[in-house]
Parts: C-alpha cells; structure tokens; sequence
C-alpha cells in the first residue's frame, strides 16, 4: 500500500511539475481555476476517508471478536 500511495504521489508531482513548466512558457494545458478545484476535491475525499476511518473504528468495530485464550495454544515469548 505504501508503494502504490508513493507511486501516485510521484506521478502527481511529476505532472505538477510539468504543468508549471509549461505556464513559464506560456502554454496553457489547464487552467489554475481547475487545478484549484481538483486540489480540493482530493482534500475533501482524503477528510472524508479519515472520518469514515474514524467512525468504523469507534462504532462499528464488532468488540465482541476478542481472543479465547482457552482454546489453542498461546503464543510464548521468547527465551
């Protein structure tokens, strides 16, 4: 997961790069009004996704799933 997370980090910033290379030239691809926008949105679904985190792990974990400790073996530190 760290590595798809660091691979679209990259892409992104490489395309960020490009884009602004581009505007010292004068080319204009996209505009700033919707990069602000995408920039945004992706700041909203990243909020989003830490309070639904947030929420199933405060409420809708099920507890009752605990370890029986009298079935099975249990596992032993090492010596």
């Amino acid at each position: 997961m760290k590595k798809i997370i660091g691979i679209v980090i990259t892409l992104l910033s490489i395309a960020l790069i490009g884009i602004i290379i581009l505007r010292i030239w004068n080319i204009e691809i996209i505009s700033l009004e919707n990069i602000i926008r995408s920039s945004a949105t992706l700041i909203l679904l990243g909020l989003a996704i830490v309070i639904l985190s947030i929420v199933y792990g405060t409420f809708l974990r099920n507890n009752k799933q605990e370890y029986n400790q009298k079935t099975g073996n249990r596992a032993h530190p090492k010596q």
